[in-house]
C-alpha cells in the first residue's frame, strides 16, 4: 500500500514539473516585449502580437488592427500562418493584436463581433476606425486600413 501511495506522488510531481517546464517556455507572441523603466509594455518590433490592451498605445505611431481568432476556425488559422510568415514585410508603423475570440466577451461586445475572423483597426483610446472581415495575409490588411 506504501509503494502505490508513493507511485502516485511520484506521478504528481513529475506531471507538476512537466506543467511547469511547458508554460515556461510558451511566449506571448513572436515579437520582443520588454518592460522599460516606466513599466508600460512596449513592443519592439511593432508586428504581430497576442492582444494587450497596453499596446493599444502604438496606434500613436501607427496602424493598430486587432484581429479577432479563434483557435478552431480554418480561415483564421489561414490568416494566422499568412501573417507569421510575412512578419520581414509588415511596415514598420503596423500593429496586429490577436485576439482570443472566445475569451475575449467583452471586447467583442465593444466592437459588436459577431463571428470570427473579424479584424478592426483602433486608435490609441481603442475607438474603431475601420471594420472588415476575412482576409488571409498581411496585403489584405494593408488594403483595409484607414
Amino acid at each position: 500500500m506504501k509503494n502505490i501511495f508513493l507511485i502516485i506522488i511520484i506521478v504528481f510531481i513529475l506531471g507538476a514539473i512537466a506543467y511547469g517546464y511547458n508554460q515556461s517556455r510558451s511566449n506571448v507572441g513572436d515579437q520582443d516585449v520588454h518592460l522599460t523603466d516606466d513599466e508600460s509594455m512596449e513592443v519592439v518590433n511593432n508586428q504581430y502580437i497576442d492582444y494587450d490592451s497596453a499596446l493599444l498605445a502604438n496606434a500613436n505611431d501607427g496602424d493598430v488592427v486587432l484581429f479577432f481568432h479563434a483557435a478552431w476556425c480554418p480561415s483564421c488559422r489561414t490568416l494566422d500562418n499568412g501573417l507569421k510568415k510575412e512578419l520581414k514585410d509588415f511596415p514598420d508603423d503596423l500593429t496586429v493584436l490577436k485576439v482570443d475570440y472566445d475569451k475575449e466577451k467583452e471586447l467583442k461586445k465593444k466592437y459588436s463581433i459577431t463571428y470570427q475572423h473579424t479584424l478592426v483597426q483602433v486608435d490609441s483610446q481603442g475607438n474603431e476606425l475601420a471594420k472588415w472581415n476575412g482576409g488571409n495575409d498581411l496585403n489584405s490588411i494593408l488594403k483595409n486600413l484607414k
